[in-house]
């Protein structure tokens, strides 16, 4: 069985909210995720759990890419100390920072 990817999940949790609010009975939407998407019950009780405390579809994130660049060794570990420092990946670290860069806020820059 492969792993879903996190927009996946997310389109199973927001289907699994829509279900929730026609079906009364949470049994029975986690039987019909079992039958809909062939996942094991404790991952449709997962999604299930996941859409009671949501309560309304959630954003669906944007896909992910591997993007490939070459830096010094300095710069690696300081990336790497820093992210770890602020308890995320690097990868999240390191979107944050573009994105800080990229769309700076009026007055900033």
């Amino acid at each position: 069985m492969t792993k879903s990817s996190e927009s996946e999940k997310t389109r199973r949790v927001n289907a699994t909210v829509n279900l929730l609010k026609e079906e009364a009975s949470p049994l029975k939407v986690l039987n019909q995720l079992v039958a809909a998407y062939g996942i094991s019950q404790r991952q449709a009780y997962r999604y299930v759990q996941q859409a009671q405390t949501a309560g309304q579809p959630v954003p669906i994130p944007e896909a992910k890419m591997v993007f490939t660049v070459k830096l010094s060794r300095s710069v690696v570990q300081q990336v790497r100390h820093q992210a770890r420092r602020e308890g995320g990946s690097i990868s999240q670290w390191v979107e944050r920072v573009l994105r800080r860069s990229l769309n700076p806020r009026p007055g900033h820059g």
